[in-house]
Order: structure tokens, then sequence, then C-alpha cells
């Protein structure tokens, strides 16, 4: 496999890797979406839910940011690996290796931290939540109120 597929195919990986696939996976969003008053107001959330809310996020904070730092270095470690002449494939596996394990403990912590976020709200709430995602497609990045709306071609 030429030096240039193997690069094409390590950065795929990474965009995989990178999606932040457990809160994704269980069908709830990312971000403070406890903030929005809408959204708080659509699942009856309590002020102390809240505040619990606001205390997981900022406990698991520092570590995430430690973590993410861990996975980007090695994503540097391995980007440098595979540029390598002469190439040499077992260390590109070593780098490789070592950046899916940085990120397996980074999805670990979100893993985690979302079962603290379930652990808050009741089972009602949990579905509600989950169903809000749905209607809205992920809730992430877009203003409250405001629809996924059709795709843009580029120019």
């Amino acid at each position: 496999m030429s030096k240039l597929a193997v690069t094409g195919v390590l950065a795929a990986g990474l965009v995989v890797a990178g999606s932040g696939a457990g809160a994704q996976g269980m069908g709830v969003p990312m971000g403070r979406w406890w903030e929005r008053p809408k959204v708080a107001e659509q699942l009856g959330l309590t002020q102390e839910q809240q505040q619990k809310l606001e205390a997981i996020t900022l406990d698991g904070a520092r570590s995430m940011v430690d973590l993410k730092a861990t996975v980007q270095k090695a994503e540097i470690d391995l980007r440098a690996a595979s540029d390598l002449d002469p190439f040499q494939p077992d260390k590109v596996r070593e780098s490789f290796h070592v950046m899916q394990q940085a990120r397996m403990k980074l999805e670990s912590q979100r893993f985690e931290m979302l079962l603290k976020v379930r652990g808050v709200l009741t089972v009602q709430q949990w579905h509600q939540l989950r169903e809000l995602v749905h209607e809205r497609g992920g809730m992430r990045g877009r203003p409250e109120g405001e629809e996924r709306g059709p795709r843009r071609e580029p120019n």
C-alpha cells in the first residue's frame, strides 16, 4: 500500500473515531442542552436537576480537556509515524494503537458523564429528551427554535 493510501486510511479513521459516538449512540444531545429554557421547560427540569447537570459538567470538564489533549498528541504522533521515510508499518500500528487507547479513554469519560446525567433525569424526562433530539435532528449547534434546514451545496 502506498504512503498516500495509508495516510488516507488513517485520516478516515481519525474522522470516524472522533465522532463522540457515546452520547450520540444513546440518542442524547451533546453540550449544555439543559440551559436552553425551552428544552428545560419541555422536560420539566427542576432547578435542583439543572444544578446537578451543571455540576456533572464542571466535574468532568478538567479531565475531558486533558483527555482531548492526549488524543490530539496521539494523532500528531500517528501522522508523524505515517510520514517516516523509510516507511515503518510497525511504528504506524503502534501509534494507531496508542491513539485508539486515548480515544477509548475519552469516550469512556463521556459515557460515564452520560450515565450520571441519566441518573439525574426521570425515565420520562430521559425518553422526552431522546424524542426531542430525534425531532430536532440532534439539537447541537443551532439556536433554540431554529430547525435544521435543507443542505446547501457548496459554490
